[in-house]
């Protein structure tokens, strides 16, 4: 099971060919739609949710990709921000700097194409649909949208061991480098994630790739809402605060808020008992039902 929750949990940050299903399975579960705050351990009202979300610069919103209901628990979050009178930018590691012109240019009479304009599902996400909502939400609110993700040249290049060119580097703060401790557990999470079937040599440049582009969305983040801050629709890996894009974040203050949507698992029934359940990772956890109980690394060797 730790195994399961681990590895779900990852496999919802590297991108393989995605579906948004509905969530129905453990449905029953009693954690199932609750929310909580995991520094003080106890249930939180969405009320308490929505109003932190408001007071926050940094409003950071993560998901498991197939997950729909997770789509939907984001639009609920950004439309609540835009109901009280904020206008942060909406920011989405999915769509990659080509993508930023159209996004920013997006009327709300276009969201049913927009997916189709910036080739969301041909470059493996899962259906646009699923995420049209939280589009339509930023727009009806008045927010402009950006692309958060690294230009694939560049990861490529750090992906094979190279380096990021001199300004680049400056400007994404690339001197400030992850401690041991934080690269040991990465690269650890990095070979359980892909069910120990990558060479140990890969690990490390992996790792590289993955703090470019947390490091790349935070960039984005502050250039776009340097006037009323950003909301980040990305993968739960993403909006960790010890060593997602909050931690990127951090020299500019600790004005942020990281919410995870976790799916439940059978028989664990105490909220402790999920590893994402830690305040050094997020603020809040809303537990959902689940898409399914596949072994993520069988899904992971067939693809």
């Amino acid at each position: 099971m730790k195994k399961l929750l681990l590895c779900g949990l990852f496999l919802s940050l590297w991108s393989l060919t995605l579906r948004a299903e509905p969530a129905e399975l453990l449905k029953d579960h009693p954690l199932v739609g609750t929310l909580w705050h995991v520094g003080e351990q106890r249930k939180a009202s969405t009320e308490e949710l929505f109003a932190a979300a408001a007071a926050a610069r940094w409003i950071l919103l993560g998901e498991k990709h197939d997950n729909a209901e997770h789509h939907r628990i984001q639009a609920q979050v950004v439309g609540a921000v835009g109901e009280r009178q904020r206008r942060p930018v909406l920011v989405w590691e999915m769509a990659e700097p080509e993508h930023d012109a159209v996004l920013k240019a997006a009327a709300p009479e276009q969201v049913d194409g927009l997916g189709e304009a910036i080739q969301w599902e041909q470059r493996g996400w899962p259906s646009w649909p699923e995420y049209q909502p939280i589009a339509e939400q930023a727009l009806k609110h008045g927010m402009t949208m950006a692309a958060g993700d690294a230009p694939p040249a560049v990861r490529r290049n750090l992906s094979k061991g190279g380096s990021l060119d001199t300004d680049t580097a400056a400007e994404l703060g690339w001197s400030r480098d992850y401690d041991d401790d934080q690269r040991r557990r990465l690269i650890e999470l990095l070979a359980l994630s892909h069910c120990g079937m990558l060479p140990e040599k890969a690990l490390p440049a992996m790792a590289d790739v993955q703090r470019l582009r947390d490091a790349w969305i935070a960039k984005v983040m502050r250039n776009e809402g340097a006037e009323d801050g950003a909301i980040l629709i990305a993968g739960a890996q993403h909006v960790r605060r010890d060593r997602g894009v909050p931690w990127h974040l951090l020299p500019l203050g600790d004005d942020i808020l990281a919410l995870a949507a976790v799916e439940v698992a059978r028989d664990v029934e105490d909220p402790q008992g999920y590893p994402s359940f830690d305040p050094e990772q997020f603020d809040y956890i809303w537990f959902t039902a689940r898409v399914d109980e596949k072994d993520p690394c069988e899904a992971f060797r067939k693809s």
